[in-house]
């Protein structure tokens, strides 16, 4: 009897979560359409998705440093959106690229992990504000873009 009950609730179970797997193919098996979320429906920069799968959770989601695992490293992260006035009102896109990208093979500074790998993909060529030509994954350009995006002007 408690065998057949436990092969019960494991079938409503799997029933119940049917909807939510996904085919490799991506598509859904549910036999239902999900609506569209919000998010779906925006248009959303890949460095902002970079961003919030990589950075927000010690950075936070505005880049301010007050991300939920902030509190618990030995060194507070830094805020992001004050990087253009620290450097008299030039975003230092280099130095975050930098930073962002972690010297693989190194040990980062301090707690930052190394984004290195995670924004691998297609490499692109950036000019930097030296002039220099860096080849440069497009990964890493978004996130350091969308993070030049957070920036603060200052007058508030």
């Amino acid at each position: 009897m408690y065998i057949k009950a436990l092969a019960v609730a494991a079938l409503i179970t799997a029933t119940a979560c049917t909807p939510f797997w996904s085919r490799q193919d991506g598509t859904s098996r549910a036999w239902f359409a999900p609506s569209r979320s919000v998010s779906d429906e925006v248009d959303v920069p890949p460095g902002a998705k970079a961003f919030a799968a990589n950075c927000a959770y010690c950075h936070g989601v505005t880049g301010q440093g007050d991300g939920p695992l902030g509190a618990d490293l030995p060194v507070t992260p830094p805020d992001l959106t004050g990087l253009a006035l620290a450097n008299g009102g030039s975003f230092p896109a280099e130095r975050v690229l930098a930073t962002i990208h972690g010297y693989p093979g190194k040990f980062h500074r301090g707690s930052m992990p190394e984004f290195g790998q995670e924004l691998k993909g297609p490499v692109v060529e950036w000019r930097a504000p030296s002039g220099a030509v860096i080849m440069t994954p497009r990964g890493l350009l978004d996130v350091v873009a969308y993070v030049g995006s957070l920036q603060v002007d200052g007058e508030g």
